[in-house]
């Protein structure tokens, strides 16, 4: 069984990952499973980020200068 990473430890393997990868001298099999890693790690880590994005609040001034709490809009444009 795996076990469980917090979210900053996901992303400090990342970033251990993408060094080892870009070095030239880490052979094309091992490059290909640290690349296979990473995939996993990404997904993993944006699904964490989208569940919390839900839960962040954005706060907006009003021309009148009064304030107002929404719901954090990843895409300002509303294009998504």
């Amino acid at each position: 069984m795996k076990k469980k990473t917090t979210f900053e430890q996901d992303l400090t393997r990342l970033a251990e990952i993408i060094e080892e990868v870009e070095d030239s001298q880490t052979p094309l099999d091992k490059a290909l499973a640290l690349f296979k890693e990473g995939l996993a790690l990404s997904g993993k880590c944006g699904e964490v980020l989208k569940k919390y994005e839900s839960e962040i609040l954005t706060l907006q001034q009003n021309a009148d200068e009064t304030f107002t709490l929404s719901p954090f809009n990843s895409d300002p444009l509303g294009d998504a």
